[in-house]
């Protein structure tokens, strides 16, 4: 055994009886040669273990952790249900955002583990949570060609189809949130592609903030480059 794997193993074991905390201290001052115990940890320990690991992740010097967005993007062990993986995600983005602000920096994190990103990009109309489809909308503004703005439009397309679908056209908090940052969004891209989503979001909402982000957004989208 190496004196690398002994050591993590040693540390893990005086980690047994100690707090979340201490997960994310060890995640963020952590390499991608500890790896395989994180993966163990996330999948077989509890939620706030997890969001404790993926927080400390985001911060770590090596950007490199595509083993355990792997683990979570597969859904594939019966002990971490979907939405839990969904809010490890969820927090493990917001997090990699706050430890790496301004577009530079988020898109090194996000060229480090550009197989995982894309696929959670590609994915983004299939994830039910509202604020792990926000927390994307940071990496979808950065991303290459089509890539990005395919994900900002779907994002756009649910709202609408949640404003249709909302009673008295009136949002969730959740939903009001991730509506009002795809419109922001959609005007930083000056993109003249989500115009017709921001005319729909203007239209079927009952909500003052986003009816006037909405018509905002589609005013400053039609007027000429």
């Amino acid at each position: 055994m190496s004196s690398t794997a002994l050591c993590a193993i040693l540390f893990v074991a005086a980690l047994q009886p100690a707090g979340a905390q201490d997960w994310e201290t060890w995640a963020a001052r952590s390499d991608r040669t500890m790896d395989p115990i994180f993966v163990d940890a996330l999948e077989k320990g509890n939620l706030e273990v997890g969001i404790s690991i993926c927080k400390g992740l985001a911060r770590r010097s090596d950007l490199d952790i595509q083993a355990e967005m792997d683990l979570l993007l597969s859904l594939r062990s019966p002990a971490l249900p979907p939405a839990n993986c969904e809010v490890m995600l969820r927090w493990l983005l917001a997090a990699s955002e706050q430890a790496h602000p301004g577009d530079d920096a988020l898109r090194a994190w996000a060229d480090a583990n550009a197989p995982q990103v894309r696929q959670m990009l590609e994915r983004v109309q299939r994830w039910k949570d509202p604020q792990l489809k926000d927390a994307l909308l940071a990496l979808a503004v950065i991303a290459p060609g089509s890539l990005g703005t395919g994900a900002i439009f779907e994002v756009g397309a649910q709202v609408v189809q949640s404003l249709q679908d909302a009673p008295g056209g009136l949002l969730s908090a959740q939903e009001t949130a991730l509506a009002l940052d795809f419109l922001a969004v959609a005007r930083k891209t000056r993109s003249p592609a989500f115009f017709d989503l921001c005319v729909e979001a203007a239209r079927l909402s009952r909500d003052k903030g986003v009816v006037d982000a909405a018509r905002a957004a589609a005013r400053e989208l039609a007027a000429p480059p």
